[in-house]
């Protein structure tokens, strides 16, 4: 591969046949037309492994036409000057992928020798690795944590399964139980001296964290390297992000921020955010809530009241009350069972409530932001309802209006429009269920691998199973599609490709 030049700009890339030699002198018609065919706007590979294979269509309404072409491949997450380098000089290609894992611009031009007309394409490429694609299964054996892969090459369904990857990459495991996965795509840090962009995967403990770079599984920062001034304590039990390329940690309640917009961003987490300007303290609940182009919604356990955030600020935003909300925003003596998102656009959301002067008091409560206002709808949960004695709950993002919660080994749904509850599925005898969550993928490009999935984790014994559950209006189907298995208790479940691009988080 040649690298043939450095330019300011885009538009300036496109010229790149001006560095060949050129002594003509053209004088073509303003009317000539080149048009390009059977090139698609976004390709996905792996590295070392596949190759890119094209042999696009050039037609011009020159009918004496004579054309040169060539292939380039550029960073799309450069800062500064482009730099392309040529991979090709043929109308057809047939290259194979060498460039490191992440995604890329392909670039395509032809041009008329004869009259100088030239015409380019330019495609989004995506590499990924072995890494970038299939369910990651974050678990731990009581006292550490660890992830298995399930890769998928073909379809949605897994097809071969690389157990305790985190630790066989990195020679160790996070200590503590297994919490939360969380993705992000543009996670800047420099573990090689130089800071790059990394689409990375956060791994959460209740006694530890860590990010790798999900194309080599390879840690980019511990728990200590993540914070510009390291919390004495680790408790960790939030990651998520946030409108305006906010990133957000909670450890042990108190909450920490990156603003990842900035080019300057050291992939480090700033001093803790404190509540108000006399430092009122503060605890977080592990629950929270998020939205497309949103901030999260916590919870304040201390106070009883729903807060929420800012990429920029140094203090949390202190929610108000929404016209005709039915509970206080602040200071409801409530304590938090469960939140969690149930639309992304509009944004809203549910939570489970326990009164703290009567804990036999639970209510069902909507969750309306308009920010900086906050309305608040509420149902008593009568003790005869299976949701009053729930332990594990997962709302359904965007889809039927239910939640699913358990009962022993029992999975139930509730009908949040009617308040029907149904009983959805029982385990089977000597498995306990420890995780119940609803994740769903759908992209254009990587139409092969979307799913729409209610999975339902279970111990047996030191095993877990993490059953995958499609669902008709609101109802499991009788069989999963497929089933998890490995060794420990589970505490997320997340599946990554090529394509992701950001993932919003739910409990």
């Amino acid at each position: 591969m040649k690298r043939i030049y450095t330019i300011l700009s885009l538009v300036v890339a496109l010229f790149i046949f001006g560095c060949s030699k050129d002594k003509g002198n053209y004088n073509y018609a303003p009317q000539e037309a080149i048009t390009i065919n059977g090139i698609e706007s976004s390709y996905t590979k792996i590295a070392a492994v596949d190759r890119i294979t094209i042999d696009p269509e050039v037609l011009s309404t020159d009918k004496d036409a004579d054309f040169e072409c060539f292939w380039g491949i550029y960073d799309s997450f450069v800062s500064g000057a482009i730099v392309i380098d040529t991979i090709a000089k043929t109308k057809a290609i047939d290259y194979q992928i060498k460039q490191s894992p992440k995604t890329w611009v392909l670039v395509f031009g032809a041009k008329n020798k004869k009259t100088g007309v030239s015409k380019y394409v330019i495609s989004s490429l995506k590499i990924g690795t072995q890494f970038s694609r299939g369910w990651y299964v974050l678990k731990d054996d009581g006292s550490s944590t660890d992830l298995d892969l399930f890769k998928s090459s073909v379809g949605i369904i897994p097809d071969d399964k690389v157990e305790n990857v985190y630790s066989v990459i990195n020679s160790k495991k996070l200590n503590g139980k297994a919490s939360l996965l969380d993705f992000q795509y543009n996670y800047r840090t420099n573990p090689t001296g130089t800071y790059a962009n990394y689409r990375s995967l956060f791994l959460m403990s209740d006694k530890d964290l860590s990010v790798v770079d999900i194309s080599s599984l390879k840690e980019l920062n511990s728990f200590n390297n993540l914070f510009y001034e390291a919390p004495t304590v680790k408790v960790p039990s939030t990651v998520t992000w946030g409108a305006l390329g906010g990133l957000y940690i909670v450890n042990d309640g108190q909450l920490y921020s990156l603003n990842t917009n900035l080019s300057t961003n050291t992939g480090h987490f700033g001093g803790r955010r404190i509540k108000d300007g006399v430092n009122t303290p503060y605890r977080l609940s592990k629950y929270f809530m998020m939205g497309n182009g949103q901030n999260p919604i916590f919870f304040d356990e201390m106070s009883s009241s729903f807060v929420s955030c800012a990429t920029t600020a140094t203090v949390l935003n202190l929610l108000t009350d929404g016209v005709n909300t039915k509970i206080n925003v602040n200071n409801n003596n409530k304590t938090l069972l469960f939140m969690g998102a149930k639309t992304a656009s509009p944004y809203t959301g549910y939570a489970i409530l326990r009164d703290k002067t009567n804990p036999s008091v639970k209510l069902l409560a909507s969750l309306t932001p308009a920010f900086p206002k906050l309305t608040i709808g509420a149902d008593t949960i009568k003790a005869t309802e299976k949701l009053y004695n729930a332990t594990n709950y997962t709302l359904i993002l965007d889809d039927e209006n239910i939640l699913y919660f358990t009962l022993g080994n029992q999975v139930w749904s509730r009908n949040l429009s009617n308040q029907n509850e149904q009983l959805q599925f029982t385990v089977p005898a000597g498995e306990e269920i420890t995780f119940i969550r609803h994740r769903k993928y759908s992209s254009t490009p990587d139409a092969a691998f979307k799913y729409n999935y209610v999975m339902i984790g279970t111990k047996v014994g030191a095993n877990y199973k993490v059953r995958m559950f499609t669902k008709t209006s609101g109802n499991l189907s009788n069989n999963p599609d497929f089933t998890l298995e490995g060794k420990g208790a589970v505490g997320d479940v997340m599946y990554i490709s090529p394509v992701n691009s950001t993932y919003l988080n739910n409990f």
